[in-house]
C-alpha cells in the first residue's frame, strides 16, 4: 500500500528543506521520525509534521507502521512572493520571498537501494 501526503505554499525556501529531506530519504518510517524528532531547525518540524500525518493516515488505514518506508521525498520550488524595498537613488532593490512544495510518500515495499 502506497500513502502519498502534499504540503503545499510552504513559508520556507526549497533550499532550507532539502537539507532536511535528504536526511530521511530512503529510511524507515520510524527512523526517520526519530531523527526528525531530535534536529534543531524549522525545515525538519515541517517534514516531521507531514510526516505525522503519513503516519496518521496509515494507523487509520490499519497498516504496519513499523513496515513503511520512505519511497520518496520530494521539495519543489513554488510560487516566489516579489516584493521591492527602497534604495539609493530612487531605485527599488528587489526581494524575493521564496516559497516551497513537499511530497512525501510511504509504502510498505522496501526502497531497491537499500538491498
Amino acid at each position: 500500500m502506497e500513502i502519498k501526503v502534499k504540503s503545499n505554499y510552504l513559508k520556507i525556501s526549497p533550499r532550507k528543506l532539502c537539507l532536511a529531506t535528504d536526511l530521511v530519504r530512503r529510511k524507515s518510517a520510524i527512523e526517520a521520525e526519530n531523527l526528525l524528532k531530535f534536529q534543531n531547525n524549522s525545515s525538519s518540524k515541517i517534514v516531521y509534521s507531514l510526516l505525522q500525518s503519513a503516519l496518521s493516515i496509515a494507523k487509520s488505514s490499519e497498516v504496519d507502521q513499523n513496515k513503511l518506508f520512505l519511497t520518496e521525498i520530494l521539495c519543489n520550488q513554488g510560487p516566489r512572493l516579489k516584493r521591492g524595498k527602497p534604495g539609493s537613488k530612487g531605485r527599488m532593490m528587489p526581494i524575493t520571498k521564496r516559497r516551497s512544495h513537499l511530497i512525501l510518500t510511504l509504502s510498505d515495499k522496501t526502497p531497491e537501494l537499500l538491498k
